[in-house]
C-alpha cells in the first residue's frame, strides 16, 4: 500500500493513518491555514486509485456531502486531486467510531436513545434531500465525546448512497451473487440483494444498528459473510428484550419492526421510526411480581428509595419455598433482585427463595406492607409535585410567586434563537492567462505559466524485414582452337560441359578460322552457367574439350565468375522503427512528467496532460539490408501550469462580491460563516499560447448578524412576558429563522428583570 505519512496533499500534512479499509485509508491530517487544524483524510489507494469508475464514485461522494448541511452528518471541507491521487478532507472527531463505542462498554438507555435519535435527524434530513444512505453502520457512525450528557454523533461515508430518481429507474427484481452485493452485509436489509433500494432499506440498517446498540452484538452474526445475508433473508428476526430481560419489549418490537423481511411491514419512513421508539421508552413503569425475586441484590431500607424492574421477570414454577435467613431478623433489610444490562448475559438469572416459616409470616408482612407503602409514596409525591407545575399552565392557576425557585432550581430563563442564514452557491469559468501579471477580478483572469522539458533515449533491436535476392549466372570467355583446314562455325546456344561437371552454354555465334600458314584460327564467344549459383564460377581451363568434327578444341584460359546463389536478407522496415519510438517513447513521456512536476511551485498544478513531441531517427534508413538497427527518440513536452489555491481564493471572492447583491437589502447584517468551500478547479479547455479555461464551484453560508444592542433591547422588551407573546415578538424581528424559550422550573412566564434571561444564538 502507498505510504502516506509525512506527505503533503495539497493544503494538508499527512500525520498517521487511523484506519484501512478494502478500497482506500483514513489519515490523520493537518490543515496549513488553519493553524494546524487536525482533519481527517480519505483517499482511496491501490488499484482502485486507477479505476475511472471508482474516481467518479469517490468524487461523486464528495458533491453529494458538500451539498449536505446537517448537525449530525459528517460535513466535507475539501476534496482535492493530488497528481493523480483523489482526497476527501473533513473534521476529525476525537471519540472515534460507534464500533469502538460499544467494544469499550454498553451504553445506557438514556445514551443510546440520544445517539440514535441524532441519527435519525440525519437519516431523516438526507431522505428529505432524495437520498438513501445505503451503507449506515456502527463504523460510519462517529461520536464526539462531551465533558458531560451523551456523545455527539456524525453520520458519514456516503459512498453507497443513491438518490431516490436513481432508485426509482434502476432495474430492480434481478438477483445479484451475495459476495457482490453492494453494502455491508450485516446490516442489509433482504431487498437489496435482488437491486432494489429504497429509504426502506436504509430504515431496517437503522433497526439492526438500534439492536447492537442495546445488545451490544449484532443480530446476525457469522465468519461467512454470505451466510450473514442468508440470515437477514430467512432467519427469524431477534428481539433485544430476548436477549437482555432489561430491555423494554416494547423496544424490542420497534426493532422487530424495522428489520421486518418485508419491506412493507416496516415502518413508513423515519418519522414513524421515531414516533414508535420515543413511545418505547416512555412506557409507564412495570408492576413487581412478588413471588420473583432476580438477578442482582439491592438491600431496601425503609425510607430508601429502590429502583424497580422494567420489564417483570416470569414467574417460578409453584414449589414451595423457604425464606432466605436474612428475613429472619426483623432488623434485617428486603432482599430486593434487579435485572443487570451485560453484554455477556444472555437473561436475567431467576433466583429462587424459600417460603416464610410460620415464626417470621409476620415479619414479612410488615416488611411487605412497609415496601408498598414506600412505593406508593414514591409515586405520589412526584405525581403532586407534577399537578402543581402543570397547574399553572393549563388553569393558569400558580400555587408560588412569580420567579420563585423551586427547591434551588435556577431563576434564569434560556432563550435560544436562530438566526437566519442562506447558503450561496455558484461555478464561475476562470481564464489562466500567462499574458496576465495578476489576479483581474473583473475579468476573472487569474496568471499561468507555461513549462517546457526534453528527454531522449536510443534502442539497438534486430531488424524484422526481410527481403528475397535470386541466383545470379556466372560468365566468362570460351576459347576456340581450329587446326583443321576448314572454317568452323559454332553457333549460339551451344553446351559444353566442364570437368566437374558443371554445363556452360555459349552467348554468341563464333565463326573459327581455319588452320593457315602454320597457325591455327584461333575465335572466343561468351558463355554463362547454365544454372545460376556460385557452382558455376569455375576454374581456369575447368573447360578443355574437342567439338566440331575433332579438329577444333574448346577451353577458359580464365576462370567463369559473378555467380551467385539465391538468399533471403534481413532490411529495416517502418515498423522497426516505430516499435522503438513506441517502447521508449511511453518511458521519455513519463521522465519528461516527472521533470515538469519537479518544477512547479507551491499550490501549482498542470492544466491537463502535456503536449509531446517525438522525433525519431536511425543508423540504417527504411529498407537498408541490415541485421540491426539502432534508432534514437528525442521528446520534448509542453504544459500550462496555473495556481490551484489562487483559482479557489478568486471563486471564493467573486461569490462573496456576488452575495452582498442576492442577500436582499440586508446584506450588512449577514456574516459570513466559517470559510467558503471551492472544488478543485476542472479543466474545461485549453487555448493557444497557453491559455487554459477553468470552472470552479464554489458554495458559502451567509449568517445574519444580531448586533449587542439588539440583544439588550430584546432582553428588555420580552422580560415578565409569558412565552407566546414573547415568542410571537422574536419571531417577528428581522433576522430570526427559530426561536426557543426554556423557562426557570417551576415558571409560566420569564423572569420580570434582564439579568435572569440569557439569549443564545445557536449555530452563529
Amino acid at each position: 500500500m502507498l505510504a502516506l505519512e509525512g506527505r503533503q496533499l495539497g493544503n494538508y500534512d499527512v500525520i498517521r493513518r487511523i484506519r484501512v479499509g478494502g478500497m482506500g485509508a483514513v489519515y490523520e491530517g493537518r490543515q496549513r491555514t488553519a493553524f494546524g487544524r487536525r482533519v481527517a483524510i480519505k483517499v482511496i489507494l491501490g488499484n482502485y486509485a486507477d479505476d475511472p469508475e471508482m474516481r467518479r464514485r469517490f468524487a461523486r461522494e464528495a458533491r453529494i456531502v458538500a451539498r449536505l448541511h446537517h448537525p449530525h452528518i459528517l460535513p466535507l471541507i475539501e476534496f482535492g486531486d493530488e497528481q493523480g491521487l483523489l482526497y476527501l478532507v473533513m473534521p476529525f472527531i476525537e471519540g472515534g467510531t460507534l464500533t469502538s463505542y460499544l467494544r469499550r462498554s454498553l451504553p445506557d438507555l438514556s445514551d443510546v436513545a440520544a445517539v440514535f435519535l441524532q441519527l435519525l435527524d440525519a437519516v431523516e434530513y438526507a431522505h428529505d434531500e432524495g437520498l438513501i444512505h445505503r451503507d449506515i453502520k456502527s463504523s460510519n457512525v462517529l461520536l464526539e465525546q462531551r465533558r458531560s450528557g451523551p456523545p455527539y454523533a456524525y453520520l458519514a461515508d456516503f459512498g453507497l448512497v443513491r438518490t431516490s430518481r436513481q432508485a426509482e429507474f434502476e432495474q430492480a427484481g434481478i438477483s445479484i451473487p451475495l459476495d457482490q452485493v453492494p453494502g455491508t452485509p450485516h446490516y442489509m436489509a433482504p431487498e437489496q440483494t435482488r437491486g432494489i433500494v429504497t429509504p426502506l432499506t436504509d430504515i431496517y440498517a437503522l433497526g439492526v444498528l438500534l439492536y447492537q446498540m442495546l445488545v451490544g452484538e449484532l443480530p446476525y452474526e457469522d465468519a461467512d459473510e454470505v451466510r450473514v445475508i442468508k440470515m437477514h433473508l430467512y432467519a427469524s428476526i431477534p428481539s433485544p428484550s430476548e436477549h437482555d430481560a432489561s430491555i423494554p419489549v416494547e423496544l424490542g418490537e420497534v426493532v422487530r419492526t424495522a428489520m421486518a423481511k418485508r419491506a412493507e411491514d416496516r415502518f413508513g419512513s423515519v418519522a414513524q421510526l421515531r414516533e414508535a421508539f420515543l413511545a418505547a421508552i416512555d412506557r409507564p413503569v412495570a408492576t413487581v411480581n412478588e413471588d420473583v425475586l432476580s438477578v442482582e441484590e439491592v438491600v431496601a431500607s425503609p425510607g430508601r428509595p429502590i429502583s424497580l424492574p422494567l420489564t417483570p421477570s416470569p414467574p417460578l414454577p409453584p414449589e414451595p419455598f423457604e425464606l432466605p435467613a436474612l428475613l429472619e431478623s426483623p432488623e434485617s433489610p428486603v432482599p430486593i433482585l434487579i435485572p443487570r444490562r451485560s453484554r455477556r448475559t444472555a437473561a436475567p438469572v431467576p433466583m429462587r427463595v424459600k417460603r416464610p416459616t410460620t415464626k417470621t409470616t409476620k415479619v414479612l408482612r410488615e416488611r411487605r406492607k412497609r415496601f408498598a407503602l414506600s412505593v406508593v409514596a414514591a409515586i405520589v409525591v412526584p405525581l403532586l409535585l407534577l399537578i402543581l407545575l402543570i397547574m399553572p399552565r393549563v388553569l393558569g392557576v400558580s400555587f408560588f410567586p412569580a420567579g420563585f425557585p423551586l427547591f434551588g432550581a435556577s431563576p434564569v430563563a434560556t432563550v435560544s434563537i436562530t438566526p437566519q442564514s442562506k447558503t450561496l452557491q455558484d461555478t464561475y469559468l476562470l481564464t489562466a492567462s500567462p499574458q496576465a501579471s495578476g489576479v483581474d477580478l473583473v475579468l476573472r483572469i487569474i496568471p499561468d505559466r507555461v513549462e517546457s522539458t526534453t528527454s531522449s533515449g536510443s534502442s539497438t533491436i534486430a531488424t524484422t524485414g526481410t527481403q528475397s535476392t535470386p541466383g545470379a549466372q556466372a560468365s566468362g570467355l570460351v576459347f576456340f582452337d581450329n587446326s583443321g583446314k576448314t572454317p568452323v562455325s559454332v553457333t549460339e546456344g551451344t553446351t559444353f560441359t566442364t570437368n566437374s561437371g558443371i554445363q556452360i552454354s555459349l552467348t554468341q555465334t563464333v565463326m573459327v578460322e581455319p588452320r593457315q600458314d602454320g597457325q591455327d584460327g584461333i575465335a572466343s564467344a561468351t558463355a554463362v552457367a547454365i544454372s545460376a549459383g556460385a557452382a558455376g564460377n569455375i576454374s581456369a581451363y575447368a573447360l578443355n574439350t574437342s567439338c566440331c568434327g575433332g579438329k577444333v578444341t574448346a577451353s577458359n584460359p580464365e576462370p567463369f565468375t559473378s555467380g551467385v546463389d539465391a538468399s533471403v536478407v534481413h532490411v529495416v522496415t517502418q515498423a522497426d522503427l516505430d516499435g522503438v519510438k513506441n517502447t521508449l517513447g511511453a518511458k521519455l513521456q513519463q521522465q519528461a512528467l516527472q521533470q515538469l512536476q519537479k518544477q512547479l511551485y507551491a499550490n501549482e498544478v498542470l492544466a491537463g496532460k502535456p503536449t509531446y513531441t517525438m522525433k525519431v531517427s536511425s543508423n540504417n534508413p527504411v529498407g537498408a539490408q541490415a541485421n540491426q538497427v539502432k534508432v534514437q527518440v528525442s521528446l520534448s513536452a509542453t504544459v500550462a501550469v496555473y495556481n490551484d489555491e489562487t483559482a479557489r481564493q478568486v471563486a471564493a471572492q467573486l461569490l462573496s462580491k456576488q452575495a452582498m447583491q442576492t442577500l436582499d437589502n440586508n446584506a450588512n447584517d449577514y456574516q459570513l460563516s466559517g470559510t467558503p468551500s471551492a472544488a478543485t478547479p476542472v479543466v474545461e479547455q485549453q487555448g493557444p499560447d497557453g491559455k487554459v479555461y477553468l470552472s470552479v464551484a464554489v458554495h458559502e453560508l451567509w449568517v445574519y448578524h444580531f448586533s449587542s444592542l439588539q440583544l439588550v433591547l430584546w432582553r428588555q422588551s420580552i422580560k415578565g412576558l409569558v412565552p407566546a407573546v414573547a415568542l410571537a415578538y422574536l419571531n417577528s424581528q428581522t433576522g430570526v429563522a427559530a426561536v426557543h424559550i426554556s423557562l426557570p422550573f417551576g415558571s409560566d412566564h420569564l423572569p420580570p428583570s434582564v439579568d435572569n434571561i440569557k439569549i443564545d444564538l445557536v449555530n452563529e
